[in-house]
């Protein structure tokens, strides 16, 4: 009987520590921005299914190289992405091994948007390999090429590759302030030279109404969206003509979405609205107010004395 007992309190404790554990771990992944990518080898997808999904983010095809290798499915997913209510951004394939036919590219992927609206950002797809057979300069020079012209024309420019080609053929020096897309199937996210902006993490993905003719998809993670902010302390104490940096923390972990600063009383405390520096102006209270581009917002309590 006591025997029994025991193994009946361990059976107890074990199921209690497991309803404790769930919990945290469904919050972890919820913190996480879901979407996934696609392109005519998906086939016709079912978008009324991927609306009743958890995921919030689509990356579409735009096509390959130059004209006339447009995306079959490109207009349609366009089309049926926004009317699932998710946020669209696209990717182009490159082909090219100079920087000059590198433009040519980003002409044709400009004159397949049409000028549609994308919430993400529009990525070169540098992946095949006569992309890197000229050197890590001459990548680069490629890539700097594309995203110039789609800076100019208005989107936000993003570089698509595999963790390793990006580490490897690529000078962040150069592309300095370039969104990055790593495709890394691996059970972190990679660690690079440059900040991870979107981590595709699988090719196999599970996703109803995407796993069409080729039975699976990819699926990213975004890390351009913050769930969450807030300040590292939610009070402070400053001396007049003193200066120091609000911290703040973005979640999930790795955000790279930007944020922005404000005083409710610049005549007290001052602050840059990239940085967070404060500077203490005169005796007295303020409040200051951060702000992330996904629209999260937390305060912070700022007494002079």
């Amino acid at each position: 009987m006591r025997e029994k007992t025991l193994k009946l309190f361990t059976c107890c404790m074990a199921a209690i520590l497991l309803i404790a554990i769930l919990p945290v771990q469904q919050v972890q992944a919820a913190s996480k921005i879901k979407g996934f990518d696609v392109s005519s080898k998906n086939g016709v997808i079912d978008w009324e299914m991927v609306a009743a999904s958890d995921v919030d983010f689509v990356m579409l095809r735009t096509g390959e190289g130059q004209a006339p290798d447009v995306d079959a499915q490109f207009e349609a997913n366009y089309e049926g992405a926004k009317a699932a209510g998710l946020k669209v951004g696209a990717y182009h394939v490159c082909c090219v091994r100079t920087p000059e036919a590198a433009v040519k590219e980003a002409e044709y992927c400009l004159e397949i948007l049409d000028g549609r609206e994308l919430d993400y950002p529009l990525a070169y797809d540098i992946e095949k390999a006569g992309c890197f057979a000229d050197g890590k300069s001459n990548t680069t020079a490629i890539a700097k090429a594309f995203c110039e012209v789609i800076a100019d024309a208005g989107y936000t420019p993003m570089i698509y590759s595999s963790a390793s080609y990006l580490n490897d053929f690529f000078d962040w020096s150069e592309l300095d302030g370039y969104k990055v897309w790593a495709a890394y199937y691996g059970e972190s996210k990679p660690k690079l030279l440059t900040p991870v902006d979107i981590w595709q993490y699988t090719s196999e993905g599970n996703l109803d109404g995407a796993n069409t003719d080729k039975g699976y998809c990819d699926l990213d993670y975004s890390y351009l969206e913050a769930t969450s902010v807030k300040f590292a302390k939610s009070s402070l104490t400053m001396k007049k003509e003193t200066t120091t940096v609000a911290e703040v923390k973005l979640g999930p972990g790795g955000c790279t979405d930007t944020v922005t600063f404000k005083s409710s009383n610049k005549k007290v405390v001052t602050v840059n609205k990239t940085t967070g520096k404060l500077r203490a102006k005169a005796k007295g209270k303020a409040v200051i107010t951060v702000k992330t581009g996904s629209g999260k917002t937390a305060k912070l309590k700022v007494t002079v004395k």
